[in-house]
């Protein structure tokens, strides 16, 4: 019987990516009506962007110390990457460095590739597509992320003093309590003080931050800059009126 090692990775870039059990249900079956026994399996969610992944690394580490493993089964090939370096890295390492005949085995696609030439090229170029799909998919997120920046929209993370996250709508509201600091802050800055002078007065009158802590100029600064936001001109409610 064949002996084989199981690799699942679902991947942080795409949420249409096959879960990791039904990757894992697609490779037992196919293991099943193929004689093959699973020794060990490895699965992570993981960005296809980089193979330093720990699972990944663990399975090398494991194949390293024995030699009767015959594959590496996966669902695609693209679940071990989606860079067409990284898989020539991949067949490199098993063949030549680990001199191991441990194959990268798809149970879905053509495995034809070890005495066709052909074969290993078209998965190298179906790769090379996979490549262009996840910078295109991560050039999208990070132009929507521009886009909304620029009209003032919310990117996740802390919101600024005076407001607070609406769970789950991707949208802010006014935090009542933090209200009169942001007109003071402003109120002030009008009058000509510094963001050290706003800062001593914010301290003086017992303002905390979030975190409990004292004002300094930067966080002061922090304010000021969003202005746009605070006058409403973005897409967070109005706090100056």
């Amino acid at each position: 019987m064949k002996k084989a090692f199981a690799y699942y990775r679902k991947s942080i870039e795409r949420e249409a990516d096959k879960s990791i059990e039904g990757q894992r249900e697609e490779v037992m079956k196919y293991a099943a009506e193929n004689g093959i026994e699973i020794i060990e399996e490895f699965a992570e969610v993981a960005s296809s962007a980089t193979i330093v992944r720990d699972e990944f690394q663990r399975m090398f580490q494991a194949l390293s110390e024995r030699s009767d493993i015959d594959y590496i089964l996966e669902h695609r090939f693209d679940r071990a990457t989606r860079e067409m370096d990284d898989l020539g890295w991949i067949f490199t390492q098993l063949k030549k460095i680990l001199s191991t005949k441990t194959r990268l085995h798809s149970v879905t696609e053509s495995n034809d590739y070890d005495d066709d030439h052909y074969e290993l090229f078209k998965i190298l170029i179906k790769t090379l597509g996979a490549t262009e799909e996840r910078i295109s998919a991560v050039q999208r997120m990070q132009d929507g992320k521009r886009r909304k920046a620029e009209k003032g929209g919310w990117l996740g993370g802390t919101p600024p003093i005076g407001y607070k996250p609406m769970i789950g709508t991707g949208h802010l509201a006014i935090e009542e309590s933090e209200i009169r600091i942001v007109k003071d802050v402003f109120e002030w800055r009008e009058q000509g003080e510094t963001m050290q002078e706003i800062a001593d007065r914010l301290n003086e009158k017992g303002y905390k931050t979030r975190k409990k802590k004292s004002f300094y100029p930067s966080t002061v600064q922090r304010i000021i800059k969003h202005k746009n936001w605070y006058e409403g001109k973005g897409q967070a409610p109005s706090i100056l009126q």
